[in-house]
């Protein structure tokens, strides 16, 4: 027996006690990670987490200090609690494995919080991308904690939800938003809130779909995953990245402590939320079931595809103050007033104008006298495999091509070349839109090399740092602008020079055509567009631009893009000012991981044939 802990722990020795330390669920409790020097250092910020001066980077040092903490009679962290209050579920692992003799303590705030959870299992509820923010496009990912309390007439909706998310303050400037949030200036905050409110939140308010993925956790595991957070958030903090330490991480890591047979945070350079929904789903049996929520703009938007054309016709003259809703006799036609009406209310922060309150109050009033009606718009959200996002590609992509190149600049050349490329993330126009919002692009960075056949080394064709576009089909009842944004260094193919390299830079609006049910989309935008290098005699040039496109999925897996382009080159008096940019590409979903596409695209300066004119064939593999 040892007494260099100070604790009575029989038949232990510092060999015992060094495994313990050193087992995956310690390490997992106290949020260890091991360096490439095979060295341990804890994710946690916060230095109250630890009773070793040390403990954040020796986990035997602290497993000693705890056992002589658990022991003394004092208060630590923000709530001022008893160390076993404070830390309960390292207080439990450690009594259970070493068998340890020390009275137990009374820990009424302790009590208080799990009490209210009545934990039965852990739902992960996956919030989809919201294309019309640059900052929400990403998606999110948080908890719910069912309880076994509800009976047949209680709904989900009253259990807990908990989300993590960094402390932001609401009048946070742009450029510091992104900055902190990239360099860890944030602390991460744990928020507890009934799930009603959360689906307010997301499924009402920003339009949101969810996505519940019931775990396979039991009872005592849902404690050990509470009791940890609950360890964290009064005692310490992480610090928030964006990048890697986000709100999707930390949640993983505190299910790995729930289930220690769970290997979940093992990403190499950054954690998507939609990553985390795959990493889990490909466990076998760690999801019981998948339910979803879709938000209140789909619900609207499906509900009113299901009118017939005179019922459109009386919900639109009636939401235009040209038909009064006492006029109505279709219970369907009203629903759907009160749906929009309701959500133009959430879009405007919960506020109505006194027009459309009194508007509200009279279609719900016609509505109550033509009392329950049959509806067949009821269960049109099935799940199914092509609408789940743990089923979408993954974001890394590693693509192989080959292709011909012809230039008209100068002496006619033309020859073959053969590229590599590898892109981090995330999803472009051409992808199968499985999982991700369709007709939506948000890619960064990649890096594309190209060899040419008469050449002995490769070059760099392209560096690609950000492409942002959203192309919302305009509706009737719901008007988004389209837009677009890219930054990357490139070769322009429009001037002379050989392989030049030049900083681009544009944005546009504008806005799109749909038709089906994400069938196919016809865009026009418009472009300020600007390329600073030194290839140009100013330095840079401004390249106005008009886009005109298309997008046609004939096929599920197959889709076909045309692009053309006007473009204005401004202030240079060396060379034309105007010329086209025609693109047609087309792509062929292999399976979740594979895909072909051909990528052709020309330059028409004046004359009737092309001044440029390339094709490739890709196949680009995702991991």
């Amino acid at each position: 027996m040892v007494r260099s802990t100070g604790a009575s722990v029989a038949g232990s020795t510092d060999l015992v006690l060094s495994e313990i330390a050193y087992s995956p669920y310690w390490l997992r409790l106290l949020h260890y990670e091991k360096n490439v020097w095979g060295n341990y250092r804890s994710r946690l910020d916060g230095g109250e987490f630890f009773f070793s001066p040390h403990g954040h980077r020796d986990p035997l040092s602290e497993l000693k200090s705890d056992l002589i903490a658990f022991t003394e009679n004092r208060e630590v962290g923000r709530l001022k609690q008893h160390p076993q209050c404070a830390f309960p579920e390292r207080f439990r692992f450690l009594k259970e494995k070493l068998n340890l003799k020390i009275p137990e303590v009374s820990c009424p705030k302790l009590k208080e919080y799990l009490e209210r959870f009545h934990p039965e299992s852990v739902t992960l509820v996956f919030s989809s991308a919201y294309p019309h923010n640059p900052g929400s496009m990403f998606g999110h990912t948080f908890l719910r904690v069912n309880s076994k309390n509800k009976n047949l007439n209680q709904q989900d909706l009253l259990d807990w939800g908990i989300s993590y998310a960094a402390q932001v303050s609401d009048d946070e400037n742009g450029f510091a938003f992104v900055f902190l949030g990239l360099t860890g200036g944030y602390r991460g905050q744990f928020s507890l809130l009934p799930y009603y409110a959360k689906v307010n939140e997301y499924v009402n308010n920003e339009s949101r779909d969810l996505w519940e993925y019931e775990l396979d956790l039991n009872e005592e595991e849902t404690f050990r995953l509470l009791r940890n957070i609950w360890e964290v958030e009064t005692n310490s903090y992480f610090n928030y990245y964006f990048l890697d330490e986000n709100c999707s991480y930390q949640l993983l890591a505190f299910l790995e402590v729930a289930k220690p047979d769970w290997n979940l945070t093992d990403f190499s350079i950054y954690v998507i939320p939609g990553e985390t929904i795959k990493k889990i789903a490909k466990i076998p049996g760690a999801i019981r079931s998948i339910q979803y929520r879709p938000s209140l703009q789909k619900k609207m938007m499906k509900h009113y595809s299901l009118l017939n054309e005179t019922e459109r016709n009386q919900f639109e003259n009636t939401i235009s103050f040209r038909l009064s809703p006492k006029e109505v006799l279709s219970s369907k036609v009203l629903d759907q007033v009160a749906e929009y009406l309701l959500y133009l209310k959430k879009k405007q922060e919960n506020s109505l104008s006194d027009e459309h309150n009194r508007l509200l109050r009279l279609a719900l009033l016609q509505r109550s006298h033509l009392g329950i009606a049959k509806t067949d718009t009821e269960n049109v959200f099935p799940v199914t495999e092509s609408s789940r996002p743990d089923l979408a590609h993954d974001t890394y992509r590693l693509s192989f091509a080959s292709g011909l190149e012809n230039k008209r600049w100068g002496d006619f050349q033309t020859q073959m070349f053969h590229e590599v490329q590898f892109k981090f993330a995330f999803h472009d126009l051409l992808n199968n839109d499985q999982g991700y919002t369709p007709f939506s692009q948000l890619d960064f960075p990649s890096v594309t090399l190209r060899y040419y056949n008469k050449s002995d080394f490769f070059r760099l064709e392209n560096l690609h740092f950000l492409s942002l576009t959203s192309l919302s089909p305009l509706k009737n009842i719901e008007k988004y602008p389209s837009w677009a944004f890219h930054l990357e260094r490139s070769s322009p193919k429009d001037i002379s020079c050989d392989h030049c390299q030049v900083v681009h830079f544009d944005l546009g609006a504008g806005a799109t055509l749909g038709m089906g049910e994400h069938t196919a989309v016809f865009y026009s935008l418009l472009f300020f567009q600007t390329e600073i290098g030194n290839s140009f005699r100013l330095g840079y040039r401004v390249l106005p631009k008009w886009q005109v496109g298309s997008i046609v999925k004939p096929l599920e897996p197959y889709k076909i893009q045309w692009v053309v382009n006007s473009v204005w080159d401004v202030f240079q008096s060396d060379r034309r000012k105007q010329f086209w940019e025609i693109q047609m590409n087309q792509s062929v979903a292999l399976g979740r991981s594979w895909e072909l596409r051909l990528i052709t695209q020309g330059i028409v300066s004046g004359a009737s044939t092309p001044s440029f004119y390339e094709g490739k064939v890709a196949l680009n593999y995702y991991f």
